[in-house]
C-alpha cells in the first residue's frame, strides 16, 4: 500500500513537473518572439548604417563601434577615425576584457551610424552609469558626468527626439566606476515620436501591475500578522515579505524614469531583495512541506540563504569601489546562486508531494516555472531582451507570489472551515456540557433542601423539648436554666441557617424558565399585593409605572422574590412616617425598575459591599446577609444588573436594568 500511495506520489510530481516546463516554455518562447529588442532590431545595409523605420520603433542593436577607454566627442572623427571594436548592444557588460589588470572600470565611446527620414525619438533605458549623447555634432543631453575626474553616476532613462533627414552620427559616451555593468548593456530603442510614447507608457503599465499587487499583498500580510497576539513567524509573514521583497525589486524603471540619483544603494537594494525573496521562499516551504524534522538541513539552508542577503547588499555598497576585479566572477556566481536554490526549492516542494500535504502541486509548479525561468534568463543573456516585458527572473519571482498568494487562499479557505467545523462541535460540546451542569446543580440542590428538611425536624424537637424542660423547671438551677435557654437560640440560629441554605440551594439549582413577560402588568400585580403588608409597617407605598409597554423575558417567581426582597428592606429602614416608591421607565432597550425609600439610608463605607453574601448592615439577629445576594443573583440570571444610590439619612434607590425585547 505505502509503495503504492509513493509511486501515485512520484507519478503526479512529474506529471507537474512536466506540465510546468511545458507551459513556462511556451511562455518564455512567446514574449522572446514578440517582444525582443534582438528580433525587432534595425537592419543593417552593406555600409553598416541602421534603418529606422518611419512607423513603429526598433532595437539598436548591431553596428556598434566601441572605443575603450576614451571619451571621443563628435569632432574627434573629422580628420580620421581611430582605433574601434565592433560589437553589439550587450556584448561587453564591462570593460575588463580590454585591460591587462582585468579591471571593469573606465571610459568608453559607442558610436553609431543611422539613415532614416523623419522625427524620432531615441529612449535610453538604463544607461551604465554616466552618459553624454550627441547626434550629427549635436549634443542633446545626458545623465551624471562622464569626466573620469568628476565622475558623478546617475543611472536615469532618457528619450531625446531629433530629425532624421538621410544618414546621421550617434555617438554616446560613457563612463563606469560604480557597478558591475557599464556602457551600452541594454540595446537603445528608436522609432516615430507617437511609438516610442506609447512603448515607454506602455512599460511603465506593466511595471505597476508587477509592483502594486505584489505591495498591497504585502502590507495586507503583515499587517494582518502584526495584529496577532502571538507575533509568531508563520508562512503569512514571510509570504508578506517575499511580496514586499518583489515589490521592491521590480520598482527599479520607476525610480529610472525619475532618476534616483543613488547609483549603489538601489542596486543593492535590487540585489538583496531578490535573494530576500529566496530566503522567504524557502522558510514559507519549510513551513508548509517541512514543518517538522531536518533541523540541521533547514539551520544550514537559512544560514546560506540569509549570509546571501548580506553579501549582495555589502558587495555593491563597500566592495566593488574598492576591489572592482570581483566583478569578474561576482554577477556569474548570483545567477548559479539563484538557479541553485531554485533547484533546493524544487526539491523541498517535490518532498511536500512525496509526503501526501495539501496544495503542494501548486507550490511545486510555481518553484519549477521559478527555476526554469532563472536558467532561460542565463542562457538568453545576449539574445534576449524584452522592449515592454520583464525578464524571465522577474516572471519567475512574479509567478512564486502569485502562486503562494493562491496556496495562502486555500490555507485560509481550508482553516475557516475547520474553525466552522470546530465552532459546530464546540458548541455541541458546550450544549451537552451545559446539560451535565444543569444535571448537576439540580441534583445538589435538591439533596441540599432534602438534607435541609431532613435536619430541621430533629433540631425542632430539640428545641422544643430545651423549652418543655425549662419553661416546667423540672430540677433546674440557674446554671441548668441558662444553659437550655443558650441550647434555645442555638436551635433558632441553626434553623435560620438552614433556611438560608435552602435558599441557596434553590438558587444554585437547576435555572429557571423563561418566557415573555409584560412588566407594566407584573409590577402592577405585584404593588397590589404586596401594598396593604407593606402599609402595615407603617410608611406609604405609592407606583409609579409608565404606560409605554415593556416586553422582556423573564421568570415572574424568581423577579417576584427579587422585588420582594428589596421592598421589605426599604419598609425594614423606612420610618411610619415616611414613604416607599415602585417605578418602571424605559428607553429604547432597557426598563428600569426602582424601589425608593426615604429610610436611613446606607453609610458610603457599606455600599460597595451590600451584594456580597453574608454581608449585613442589621444591628439586630435576624439578618444572614443573604437577600441583596440572591436579588442580585435573580436579576443576573435575566441579563440585568443592579444598581444603588444611597444617602445615609435621607434614603435608598435600588434601579434594576432589564433588556426589553421587541414583539412581533
Amino acid at each position: 500500500m505505502k509503495h503504492r500511495i509513493f509511486t501515485k506520489s512520484v507519478v503526479r510530481a512529474a506529471l507537474v513537473i512536466v506540465c510546468t516546463i511545458v507551459f513556462t516554455l511556451i511562455g518564455l518562447l512567446a514574449v522572446t518572439r514578440y517582444d525582443n529588442k534582438y528580433i525587432t532590431k534595425a537592419p543593417l545595409t552593406q555600409d553598416q548604417l541602421c534603418l529606422i523605420p518611419e512607423n513603429g520603433y526598433c532595437a539598436l542593436v548591431d553596428g556598434w563601434e566601441l572605443y575603450p577607454d576614451v571619451l571621443l566627442s563628435p569632432g574627434d572623427f573629422s580628420s580620421e577615425t581611430p582605433p574601434f571594436v565592433t560589437t553589439w548592444a550587450g556584448e561587453y557588460p564591462s570593460l575588463a576584457l580590454f585591460h591587462a589588470d582585468k579591471n571593469p572600470y573606465g571610459t568608453a565611446t559607442w558610436r553609431l551610424h543611422l539613415q532614416g527620414s523623419g522625427s524620432v525619438t531615441l529612449y535610453l533605458q538604463e544607461p551604465l552609469c554616466a552618459t553624454r549623447v550627441f547626434v550629427d555634432g549635436r549634443f542633446l543631453g545626458g545623465s551624471g558626468s562622464v569626466s573620469p575626474q568628476q565622475y558623478s553616476p546617475l543611472i536615469k532613462d532618457a528619450a531625446y527626439s531629433f530629425s532624421l533627414n538621410g544618414t546621421a552620427e550617434l555617438i554616446i559616451q560613457t563612463a563606469n566606476y560604480s557597478h558591475y555593468y557599464g556602457g551600452i548593456w541594454y540595446a537603445p530603442v528608436i522609432g516615430d515620436t507617437d511609438s516610442m510614447s506609447r512603448l515607454i507608457a506602455a512599460r511603465m503599465l506593466f511595471y505597476g501591475l508587477l509592483f502594486f499587487p505584489s505591495l498591497t499583498l504585502s502590507l495586507f500580510c503583515i499587517v494582518l500578522w502584526g495584529h496577532k497576539e502571538s507575533g509568531s513567524r508563520t508562512a503569512a509573514f514571510y509570504f508578506g515579505i517575499l511580496s514586499l521583497s518583489f515589490a521592491l525589486r521590480i520598482c527599479y524603471p520607476f525610480f529610472r524614469m525619475f532618476g534616483v540619483p543613488l547609483v549603489r544603494p538601489l542596486y543593492a537594494l535590487e540585489d538583496t531583495s531578490a535573494m530576500l525573496g529566496i530566503f522567504c521562499s524557502l522558510q514559507i516551504a519549510f513551513l508548509l512541506f517541512m514543518p517538522y524534522g531536518f533541523k540541521r538541513l533547514k539551520s544550514v539552508l537559512r544560514t546560506i540563504s540569509l549570509s546571501a542577503c548580506g553579501i549582495v547588499f555589502v558587495v555593491p555598497l563597500f566592495v566593488l569601489p574598492v576591489i572592482p576585479t570581483v566583478l569578474l566572477w561576482y554577477g556569474t556566481l548570483i545567477s548559479w546562486y539563484k538557479i541553485i536554490m531554485a533547484g533546493v526549492l524544487i526539491s523541498l516542494t517535490v518532498y511536500g508531494c512525496f509526503m501526501g500535504l495539501a496544495h503542494v502541486k501548486t507550490a511545486l509548479a510555481a518553484a519549477t516555472a521559478n527555476g526554469l525561468c532563472l536558467f532561460y534568463g542565463v542562457w538568453t543573456i545576449g539574445t534576449y531582451e524584452p522592449f515592454i516585458g520583464a525578464y524571465p527572473e522577474e516572471y519567475g519571482a512574479f509567478g512564486m507570489v502569485l502562486a503562494f498568494a493562491v496556496l495562502m487562499v486555500q490555507r485560509s479557505r481550508e482553516m475557516a472551515e475547520e474553525n466552522r467545523t470546530l465552532r459546530l462541535h464546540l458548541q455541541d460540546e458546550v450544549q451537552e456540557k451545559t446539560r451535565h451542569l444543569q444535571e448537576l446543580l439540580a441534583e445538589r440542590g435538591q439533596l441540599i433542601a432534602e438534607l435541609g428538611h431532613d435536619m430541621k425536624s430533629p433540631l425542632t424537637s430539640l428545641s422544643n423539648m430545651a423549652q418543655i424542660i425549662r419553661r416546667n423547671d423540672i430540677m433546674l438551677d440557674s446554671d441548668v436554666r441558662k444553659r437550655m435557654l443558650h441550647i434555645e437560640e442555638q436551635c433558632a440560629l441553626l434553623s435560620e441557617r438552614l433556611k438560608s441554605i435552602q435558599e441557596i440551594a434553590a438558587l444554585t439549582g437547576a435555572p429557571p424558565q423563561m418566557e415573555p413577560m409584560l412588566l407594566n402588568t407584573f409590577l402592577s400585580d405585584f404593588y397590589h399585593n404586596c401594598q396593604p403588608i407593606v402599609e402595615l409597617y407603617g410608611p406609604d407605598f405609592l407606583a409609579e409605572i409608565t404606560p409605554a409597554p415593556c416586553h422582556i423575558i423573564g421568570n415572574s417567581e424568581r423577579l417576584f422574590r427579587a422585588l420582594e426582597n428589596l421592598l421589605y428592606n426599604a419598609a425594614d429602614f423606612t420610618p411610619p412616617d415616611g414613604a416607599i416608591t415602585l417605578s418602571l421607565t424605559a428607553d429604547e432597550a432597557f426598563a428600569y425598575i426602582c424601589i425608593s425609600d426615604t429610610g436611613c439610608g446606607i453609610a458610603e463605607a457599606d455600599l460597595p459591599h451590600i451584594f456580597k453574601q453574608s454581608y449585613t448592615t442589621r444591628t439586630d439577629k435576624g439578618g444572614q446577609g443573604l437577600g441583596l445576594a440572591i436579588t442580585r443573583t435573580i436579576v443576573l440570571e435575566h441579563s440585568g444588573k443592579i444598581d444603588v444610590v444611597s444617602k445615609a439619612g435621607e434614603g435608598t434607590a435600588f434601579t434594576i436594568c432589564l433588556p426589553l425585547v421587541t414583539q412581533a
